[in-house]
């Protein structure tokens, strides 16, 4: 999967990481939980769900991001592999 930064959701989400590093996270939240109602594709629902999912505070509602970031990243056009170094 390739990350386009000129991708107006990804860009959300970048924003959304500076403020998370500022120690802003209500507006980081916010940023991604924007970029989440205006994404329109598989690709942008997973990303914008897997950082909601960081975003919450109690593990229940992260597995619930993470559980729907899963499925959007199984149904998206884009192969998504991990590569793990021994």
């Amino acid at each position: 999967m390739e990350f386009d930064p000129k991708n107006p959701i990804v860009r959300l989400c970048l924003q959304a990481m500076d403020n998370e590093e500022a120690g802003k996270t209500a507006e980081a939240r916010e940023l991604f939980l924007e970029a989440w109602n205006q994404a329109d594709n598989d690709s942008e629902k997973f990303i914008s769900a897997h950082y909601l999912a960081r975003q919450q505070e109690s593990v229940a509602a992260k597995l619930e991001w993470l559980e729907t970031a899963l499925q959007f990243a199984s149904a998206s056009r884009y192969a998504i592999s991990v590569s793990v170094e021994s």
